[in-house]
């Protein structure tokens, strides 16, 4: 089925932004999580691309942690062999990422709501059994354990599979090989620990190393570095940083090359498009900015717009304002007009990267927002704000109010600026660019760690 992509751009929006937490009270009772509509419909409309969206950076925590359950609960019966795999991979991704804590919490939820297939089973078994930490884990959550561990194998099974390990009894092996041992890696390892699990041996005290497992494997999803406390017009990217020294000291063939360098080495590793983008580049005279500022806004817009069309198979600048590759800030600051000759080249999306003054009838561009559909213009637009800071007030800098917003202040946020615009495209070629890209990135993640969730 294909995907409504304003809808999936929406969803990947809720999923950077949005981290309450996945609910289950100790009555029983099913998991609460208010946006379960709306995991279960991108679930549904495209199970491969919703599990490839937990790779992309920024999403939330208890995000995967829904984005986990969802995979688990939700039967495979029908998906291709290549959909089955992405999506066992994924899971096995997250697992290793997520907090012990949260994934037993999935774990418990699956058992709430009964799920019992195949794959569930294999899931639970593969991550308790071989988790690093296995045994601090079955003394400090031994109930939490055992609750998992007999609704994946059954209470019956479980136990039995228990007290045989206990007993040595060595006569049951191809059946401790059927019901459990296939799913282990160290086969020894789990018959010295299973029979704490169920007071069968001396009592353990665990001393929480098990919450520590997934820190190595997070870091490596989550891959840019730490953003800097205390913001210059340096530190904000090296594209945006090498502009701001052309703007303030002129041209320099030196310093040229470099920013070509440093935009080549930014967009190798970003999603690319093969459709149309019309980009709205605002280089007006407030794009100046004073002081410390002088042009930190500008050139983010400009290393942006570089990026882009490196990505970009089709890309339309409208500059207002200045002009020139690298224009200087001047002029008004006339959004809604460049927007509607941006209109005119029919692109798959439009972005407006400004810094958000409009001094030019001022909600003239929102005006002309609203009435786009009234003309028959469905194309997607977004405004793109750059920033100097993270904390930079926008309250008199929102022009348009009914457009999406996005922001963006350092290179490192270029990536969640072209996810979200590509899949605010018209057509299948942004579902096939994000796969493509996501795809990529799982298989970079995987090349650097190796979870232990990953046995056969």
């Amino acid at each position: 089925m294909d995907i409504s992509q304003p809808t999936l751009a929406n969803f990947l929006q809720h999923l950077r932004t949005e981290n309450q937490p996945f609910i289950l009270r100790r009555d029983a009772a099913p998991p609460q999580w208010s946006d379960e509509a709306l995991h279960r419909s991108n679930y549904d409309q495209n199970p491969e691309l919703y599990a490839l969206l937990a790779v992309a950076e920024t999403v939330q925590p208890w995000q995967r942690v829904r984005m986990l359950f969802q995979l688990l609960q939700r039967s495979r019966k029908g998906m291709s062999n290549e959909v089955r795999c992405t999506v066992e991979r994924v899971t096995d991704l997250l697992l290793a990422v997520l907090h012990p804590d949260q994934v037993l919490t999935a774990f418990l939820a699956l058992r709430r709501v009964r799920a019992n297939h195949k794959h569930t089973t294999r899931a639970i078994l593969k991550y308790i059994l071989n988790h690093p930490q296995f045994e601090d884990m079955a003394s400090s959550r031994r109930p939490t354990v055992v609750d998992c561990l007999e609704h994946a194998l059954g209470k019956n099974v479980a136990r039995a599979c228990a007290k045989m390990l206990s007993e040595e009894v060595t006569a049951n092996e191809a059946y401790l090989r059927r019901n459990l041992l296939r799913f282990v890696r160290d086969a020894q390892w789990v018959k010295l620990v299973l029979p704490f699990v169920y007071k069968q041996g001396t009592r353990q005290t665990g001393n929480g190393q098990y919450q520590q497992a997934h820190q190595q494997y997070i870091e490596k999803i989550e891959q840019h570095q730490e953003r800097p406390k205390t913001v210059t017009a340096t530190n904000r990217g090296d594209i945006a940083a090498t502009l701001v020294h052309l703007y303030r000291g002129g041209r320099s063939a030196q310093l040229e090359q470099a920013v070509e360098g440093y935009v080549d080495e930014a967009a190798s590793g970003l999603p690319r498009f093969a459709g149309k983008v019309a980009l709205v580049l605002d280089a007006s005279a407030s794009t100046r900015s004073y002081g410390e500022r002088e042009y930190c806004a500008l050139a983010q817009s400009i290393a942006l717009q570089r990026v882009l069309e490196k990505r970009c198979a089709n890309l339309q600048v409208h500059t207002v304002g200045g002009s020139g590759y690298l224009p200087l800030p001047e002029g008004n600051t006339d959004l809604a007009t460049a927007l509607l000759d941006a209109l005119e080249g029919e692109p798959d999306v439009v972005a407006i990267v400004t810094d958000g003054y409009e001094n030019v009838y001022p909600g003239d561009l929102e005006r002309v927002v609203a009435s786009l559909p009234n003309a028959g213009v469905q194309t997607p637009v977004v405004l793109c704000h750059s920033k100097f800071t993270p904390s930079d007030d926008l309250s008199l800098r929102r022009p348009a109010e009914n457009l999406p917003q996005l922001e963006c202040w350092h290179q490192d946020d270029f990536e969640d600026i072209l996810l979200s615009l590509f899949l605010m495209a018209d057509g299948n070629g942004a579902s096939k660019c994000l796969r493509e890209f996501l795809l990529e990135k799982l298989y970079k993640v995987e090349k650097e760690v190796a979870p232990w969730t990953t046995i056969n």
